[in-house]
């Protein structure tokens, strides 16, 4: 799938609490995929651990769930339950899901339009034995949210009733509240546009918490019709959601979105977190221009605890750009002597250049 790196790019957070978190331990620069997950007034306690170590596939992009379905389409869905089953799944036992869905429009398979159908899925474990609480670390998990979905589902025996496509991992997609293609002439859409405007609705609606819908969007559409698409985007939302976007198009080596990234960058009014993404931004694809912006937060003594990590990025990320424009300067000759057909090669640093 082409999508917004990770490393180095905007942080992801979904509607089900789940952060791609970069952290430096031992001088090293790690990544922790870390979901933090509460069962319902148990949230203040943690217990017990439950590592995701499961044949289950997790699959990314829309595609790829897409391929893997009978069925998909948008529905409203009522909020999730426990219905009481436990299904012991690549060797663990997990809590059988269900929900109510009420079918909006169908993109592959039929159903009927406001059809309402039974969903069932799996919770990662079961909520006995785990009333305190657990952590768990491994790809997203989900279910469905209540309120408006993209469904990936399969079908069963029972003609009402349908299982998510993959169980335990998060597939279906929360949706925006309102239908952007609720329009006379929305059968003359094409699924491509119907899509990508449910995606960008939502993440107009949910993109002061939750930036997946940008890496959708890349997965969906391709990166250099993705990078299009954006643009175009960015000229109709917030300031707030037009920086987020920057972020994402300059990780993809598009540097004209550079000034913006560097405000966001130094914007102290702005979320830490999507400051800590611009700054990753600019570490792995900024230019010379970038360098200042990081230093000044790099070296900022006024920063709070609750920013250090902002700070870790800034050092991290400078260093990571110096390394990387500094290597630029170096020019690769392939020498080849006469009656030698092996060449050899010198590499030589013009200090001029930086």
């Amino acid at each position: 799938m082409d999508k917004v790196e990770l490393r180095m790019a905007p942080r992801f957070t979904n509607t089900l609490g789940v952060h791609w978190n970069q952290i430096l331990e031992n001088g090293v620069l790690m990544l922790l995929r870390m979901t933090l997950v509460a069962i319902g007034s148990f949230a203040c306690l943690l217990a017990t651990v439950a590592l995701a170590n499961t044949p289950v596939h997790y699959l990314a992009s829309i595609q790829q769930r897409w391929d893997a379905s009978d069925i998909v389409c948008t529905g409203k869905a009522s909020a999730p339950s426990r219905t009481g089953q436990i299904q012991n799944i690549d060797g663990s036992d997990r809590d059988e899901l269900a929900a109510h869905a009420v079918i909006e429009r169908c993109f592959k398979g039929e159903l009927p339009e406001r059809a309402q159908i039974r969903v069932i899925g799996y919770d990662v474990v079961t909520a006995k034995g785990t009333s305190g609480g657990f952590a768990y670390a491994g790809p997203p998990t989900g279910f469905l949210s209540e309120g408006r979905n993209l469904l990936f589902l399969r079908r069963s025996k029972d003609p009402e009733q349908f299982q998510i496509t993959v169980p335990i991992f998060a597939t279906a997609i929360h949706l925006a509240d309102v239908d952007p293609n609720d329009s006379p002439d929305k059968d003359e859409h094409s699924v491509r546009d119907v899509v990508v405007r449910e995606l960008e609705q939502a993440l107009i609606q949910f993109g002061s918490t939750d930036l997946t819908y940008i890496d959708y969007l890349f997965g969906y559409l391709g990166t250099p019709d993705g990078i299009d698409e954006l643009s175009k985007l960015s000229s109709r939302v917030s300031l707030a959601l037009q920086r987020d976007l920057a972020v994402a198009i300059l990780s993809k080596d598009h540097t004209t979105v550079e000034p913006v990234v560097i405000a966001l960058l130094l914007d102290k009014s702005a979320p830490t977190w999507k400051r800590e993404n611009a700054a990753g931004a600019l570490g792995e694809h900024g230019t010379k221009a970038a360098l200042a912006p990081l230093q000044e937060i790099a070296s900022d003594a006024h920063l709070t605890n609750d920013q250090e990590s902002l700070k870790i990025w800034a050092v991290e990320s400078l260093s990571r750009a110096k390394a990387r424009l500094s290597s630029l300067n170096v020019i690769r000759i392939d020498c080849r002597q006469e009656g030698n057909l092996q060449p050899f090669l010198a590499y030589i640093n013009f200090p001029f250049l930086k």
